[in-house]
């Protein structure tokens, strides 16, 4: 078998485990959010000498904007990674694992923002406007939702950059 075919190593079984695991994760960090999101109303509000509510409010917006918008980019550095090491190694549990640990850190990523409305909600305009930034977090975990479609192309790409097995092709100096 030519290491360049689809995703013939990819089994169904491992596939359903994989999205199984990844969805276990999403959903844990979604209720999270949802948690700290209800349990802003009930913080107490405090002032703060240092900043404004306004100017905390801004801070938090502008922390949650930089960390939504550069997860993506990371995430996408961390998926090159991982498919170039595939390429080296070819084992494909090892490669979902990877895949899981990236995810896992985006899911962090993405709880930080959601940690940008509890700081809009305590020290800023206060829980209302803290609920935009869950809301936010929210949905960026929804785009990520792993699918059946996205994993079948991550290794697809990653099998892409594997050698030929069947090449004569000889690497450095004899």
């Amino acid at each position: 078998m030519s290491a360049r075919s689809s995703d013939s190593s990819l089994s169904s079984v491992q596939l359903q485990n994989h999205l199984k695991a990844m969805r276990r994760t999403v959903s844990a960090f979604g209720v999270m959010v949802i948690g700290l999101a209800v349990s802003t109303f009930f913080l107490p509000r405090l002032g703060n000498e240092l900043v404004s509510p306004m100017g905390a409010t801004l801070i938090g917006a502008a922390a949650a904007l930089w960390i939504g918008f550069s997860a993506n980019r990371d995430a996408r550095a961390r998926m090159d990674r991982i498919k170039r090491a595939f390429a080296v190694h070819g084992e494909i549990n090892r490669l979902l694992q990877d895949h899981h640990r990236a995810y896992l850190i985006v899911l962090f990523r993405l709880l930080a923002v959601a940690g940008c409305g509890i700081v809009v909600a305590v020290w800023g305009a206060g829980p209302g406007l803290g609920l935009a930034f869950f809301i936010l977090a929210g949905i960026l975990m929804l785009t990520s939702w792993p699918t059946d479609h996205k994993t079948r192309l991550l290794v697809k790409r990653a099998e892409a950059l594997r050698p030929d097995e069947d090449s004569d092709e000889t690497f450095g100096p004899q």
